[in-house]
């Protein structure tokens, strides 16, 4: 999955990285995950995620974070 916005660099990663998302790895409550809400994808831990919307969907864990690098 490639990233096209600037909100998650507060987690290390930045718009243009490239994500790897493993949909078969166990997922825990500190997993950093992708999941799909309100018709949107949204990255975050587990245990941030509203356990009250109902259309919440996990879809994966991230297991690597590709940084792309810049030309000068």
């Amino acid at each position: 999955m490639k990233i096209d916005s600037s909100n998650y660099t507060h987690m290390g990663i930045y718009n243009g990285d490239i994500l790897v998302i493993d949909r078969a790895k166990k997922i825990n409550q500190n997993s950093l995950v992708v999941y799909e809400s309100e018709g949107h994808f949204v990255l975050g831990r587990v245990c941030n995620i509203r356990k009250t919307l109902e259309d919440t969907i996990i879809t994966g864990a991230i297991t690597h974070v590709i940084h792309t690098v810049k030309e000068l």
